[in-house]
């Protein structure tokens, strides 16, 4: 039953980020709808990210392009997952074929969550990514990824940690204690 609750929640606050738009501060504000995970740019050609969906995002993004990341079982969820080796399947020519309806991971990079042994949500930024985001788009990431982080699993974000991922830098740090308030 509390795992109803929790997915029912998860998809809401899901639902909200993508209901945000693009916004100005976001992805145009940065220009990285040119990455496409081996998109046109030179500079973004040595990034090899994973992309790695929440628990019932892939099903948001089939409803909005009708088509899904390749998916695979993680602790008993499903989740859509591309590994950093592999290029996008909504690459359309270097571009971002679905920008302004794309995944949460690619709308927050180069902010890249994760989480330590206690459970606090890490918030790095990736090093390898050429831009510098405005200090106005990573409140927003921080706080999307703090939403987040309350309602989605911790064995997700337990698995997003693991994965391989270029050098990052910590930027922000909330307390396991602050997941429960």
């Amino acid at each position: 039953m509390a795992k109803i609750a929790t997915d029912s929640q998860l998809t809401k606050v899901m639902r909200e980020i993508y209901n945000q738009g693009i916004i100005n501060l976001g992805c145009d504000a940065i220009n990285c709808f040119l990455c496409a995970k081996g998109g046109r740019l030179k500079a973004c050609e040595r990034i090899k990210e994973a992309v790695i969906l929440l628990p019932g995002e892939n099903q948001i993004i089939k409803e909005l392009n009708g088509a899904e990341f390749p998916s695979m079982n993680v602790n008993g969820f499903g989740i859509g997952f591309l590994a950093p080796e592999q290029d996008c399947p909504f690459n359309v020519d270097g571009w971002c074929g679905i920008h302004g309806k794309h995944p949460i991971d690619c709308r927050s990079f180069p902010l890249v969550p994760s989480v330590n042994e206690r459970g606090d949500l890490i918030i790095s930024i990736s090093l390898k990514c050429p831009i510098i985001p405005p200090w106005d788009f990573v409140k927003l990431w921080v706080e999307n990824w703090r939403k987040l982080w309350k309602v989605a699993p911790i064995e997700w974000f337990a698995f997003y940690s693991m994965v391989p991922t270029n050098p990052l830098k910590p930027i922000a740090m909330l307390k396991a204690e602050e997941k429960h308030d």
